[in-house]
């Protein structure tokens, strides 16, 4: 279902992931992966001002490209920083007119600087962006966000077989007309490690590693593609987000999202993955 896809754009402008061997995505390959993407239907990229060099590249890429894009971008508050003035800053890296979304990457940003949501809801207003947002981490983030009354268009939130911690809350968004983008179905790469090697920190995730492998080969699936199925089968998320080392994981992603129906048959198996220690599921809190 690659219509409910967003290509992330990390991988473009830093090295990431905790299973990444290939280091920082070529802007050549770049390219060649945003065109296979347009040409199997995926129409939206993410990216934020905190992924380095990934606004620059993308702003190179997409105008040869001739694709429809939306772009979905964050911001982190620096000094002297005002939301138009990094609106714009956004723009001109991206070559672009205007965005899909803007999103608060922090949530505390919105705490302190409570001036700056009406200065985003004025750019809202003045056509050259969609929808404002936030990229968050925790449901009590987004518990505040509802409950204070707070306008916003657009919420992304990690979503994964492992991390399910804000599955109670998706059909009250639904409700309230916010459109979800689920990020980290593939917990950083942590999905694909070899179970009998992880870092001692993560040694908790090895039941749940084993069993997904479980799982992968008595379906016939890749551990890849039950991790997206699982995303995109929740009808209450609008997007997943994937990001990808390189044009063949691309490739991979895409067959995947081509195994729904197949993935459907095991989804309850999958739901059995669920993990909530947050030290194991919030890779900011992984020992190193």
């Amino acid at each position: 279902m690659t219509v409910k896809l967003a290509l992330g754009t990390v991988q473009f402008g830093i090295v990431y992931g905790i299973n990444n061997k290939t280091g920082r995505v070529f802007e050549q390959e770049a390219a060649d992966i945003m065109r296979r993407a347009c040409s199997a239907g995926v129409d939206m990229v993410d990216t934020s001002r905190a992924y380095g060099e990934s606004e620059a590249v993308l702003g190179r890429t997409l105008p040869s490209l001739n694709a429809p894009f939306k772009i979905v971008s964050k911001f982190i508050v620096s000094p002297g920083a005002t939301p138009k003035g990094m609106f714009a800053d956004s723009c001109g890296r991206l070559r672009a007119k205007g965005l899909y979304a803007f999103l608060y990457h922090r949530f505390s940003d919105l705490r302190e600087h409570p001036g700056w949501h009406k200065e985003l809801l004025d750019l809202k207003a003045g056509g050259s962006l969609e929808k404002i947002g936030f990229s968050i981490y925790y449901p009590a983030e987004l518990r505040s966000l509802i409950d204070g009354g707070v306008k916003f268009d657009l919420v992304q939130l990690p979503y994964s077989v492992f991390d399910r911690r804000f599955e109670a809350m998706l059909p009250e968004l639904k409700k309230l007309g916010v459109e979800v983008h689920a990020r980290s179905v593939f917990l950083q790469g942590l999905a694909f490690m070899d179970p009998a090697a992880l870092p001692a920190g993560l040694e908790g995730m090895r039941p749940k590693l084993e069993r997904l492998r479980g799982l992968a080969e008595k379906s016939g699936l890749p551990v890849s593609a039950l991790c997206l199925c699982f995303g995109l089968l929740n009808p209450c998320i609008d997007r997943v987000v994937i990001g990808v080392d390189g044009l063949a994981d691309l490739e991979d992603n895409l067959a995947g999202a081509a195994r729904e129906n197949e993935a459907k048959k095991i989804y309850d198996g999958l739901c059995g993955l669920r993990e909530d220690d947050e030290a194991l599921i919030l890779p900011f809190r992984w020992k190193k």
